[in-house]
């Protein structure tokens, strides 16, 4: 009895919470694809030195590659509302200096971001969030 209770009351939520209108242009559609964003070769490159070998698909490191998954960003695995949070979470950890972590550098020196390569990534997640709230 407790089940059916349960599940109506959901169902009821569900309902009322869907029949309120945002206010927003209802006729937006957010992109589900890659496309969108672009990776210029100076970026795509500091992200294949610097970045790609814990923030991918097949890396070991489960909680590098659950907050940030390039292979995600290239082959639709992200929505562009994700990608516009990742590249805010981006912008925040470079203006930070919190990537890569002070540990991991302790055993990968050459991994340190240069003052050019962090700048480069941060210009670029800018002004992908701006495009992204063009479209």
């Amino acid at each position: 009895m407790k089940k059916i209770f349960f599940t109506t009351m959901v169902f009821t939520i569900a309902i009322v919470l869907a029949s309120f209108s945002t206010g927003k242009d209802e006729s937006y559609t957010p992109t589900t694809s890659f496309k969108d964003i672009e990776i210029p070769a100076e970026v795509q490159t500091v992200i294949d030195n610097k970045c790609y070998g814990c923030h991918n698909t097949e890396s070991r490191g489960e909680k590098a590659k659950k907050k940030l998954n390039w292979d995600y960003f290239t082959n639709g695995g992200y929505n562009s509302v994700k990608i516009y949070t990742k590249l805010g979470k981006i912008e925040k950890i470079l203006s930070e200096s919190k990537m890569p972590p002070a540990k991991f550098l302790e055993r990968y020196p050459d991994k340190k971001l240069t003052n050019e390569e962090s700048q480069l990534l941060l210009s670029w997640a800018k002004s992908q969030k701006e495009a992204l709230l063009k479209e």
